[in-house]
């Protein structure tokens, strides 16, 4: 009988660069004009120590690499100021009589201490089965990213495509990129709003208690629940401010709340801004 051996359990064929977004400490924006990003991992080397003695070897310590992060390159497409604020800091210049239109971009002043800001790129790349069809995107998320100062030239016949220089580098504790797997892209909107969350409630075990289930679920281990109930109306938070009245709530728990008021939960971050949203009429046991 042929010896037996385990199959993988995953084969993940992935293409396209789909989407990149950018986490900034005012918000997450994303653009899907870049179509490449390469990853060169950043690697510290501890040299191998060989005994050999009389021209025979007797002992050796192996050498020892260490990764301390990644060095990105990002080709896009377009120019995108919000992306090169980010980078390398300056000034967006808007037309005072219309504050949406863009007219302009300002570098730091050469000699200052204005520089981009620290923040998270989450680049997105396609899954697809035998059939041709999208099933779901591969996300992998790079740490503490700083931008490398840029510059553009330009070529007769060809759009620019600028490429950007990206350092990521992990702190005490974390791992140097996070890969996980999403059903759907992040929606792209002209400005930052509350996500939602679909709610559902159900009878719970105990009487006065409902059960609720969310879709999606939340996708960072750092983000946590909000939960208001027992309310007749709830107004709930706009994107990115801070969640005020709400209790923490592990996602599993039943709540209590009287049959026919409301319950509201709150995906926020780990410092307590909220990022998505729901509202759901309770169902509690009785």
């Amino acid at each position: 009988m042929a010896k037996q051996i385990k199959k993988s359990k995953a084969e993940v064929a992935t293409i396209d660069c789909s989407l990149i977004t950018i986490e900034t400490a005012h918000g997450e924006f994303g653009f899907d004009t870049a179509n490449q990003i390469e990853v060169e991992p950043q690697i510290e080397e501890q040299d191998a120590v060989k005994l050999v003695v009389k021209g025979i070897l007797r002992a050796q310590k192996p050498k020892k690499s260490t990764i301390t992060g990644h060095e990105l390159t990002l080709t896009d497409n377009v120019f995108n100021p919000e992306l090169v604020l980010a980078l390398q800091g300056g000034t967006i210049i808007y037309d005072p009589e219309n504050p949406d239109e863009i007219v302009g971009y300002d570098p730091p002043i050469a000699g200052t201490a204005d520089e981009g800001e620290v923040f998270k790129l989450n680049a997105y790349t396609a899954q697809y089965d035998a059939s041709g069809q999208i099933v779901k995107y591969e996300r992998i998320s790079y740490p503490n990213c700083q931008g490398v100062p840029v510059a553009f030239g330009s070529e007769d016949g060809a759009f620019r495509a600028p490429e950007y220089t990206i350092n990521s580098a992990p702190k005490t504790g974390e791992p140097p990129y996070r890969l996980t797997y999403v059903k759907a892209l992040p929606a792209l909107v002209g400005e930052y709003q509350l996500g939602t969350l679909t709610l559902t409630s159900v009878a719970g075990t105990t009487i006065g208690q409902t059960k609720i289930s969310i879709m999606p679920i939340k996708e960072e281990y750092t983000n946590k629940y909000k939960y208001k109930a027992d309310v007749s109306e709830i107004t709930l938070p706009v994107y990115g401010e801070i969640v005020a009245g709400y209790t923490d709530w592990n996602g599993i728990e039943e709540i209590t709340v009287v049959n026919d008021r409301y319950v509201a939960i709150i995906e926020c971050t780990s410092d307590g801004k909220a990022l998505a949203g729901g509202l759901v009429q309770a169902v509690s046991a009785s």
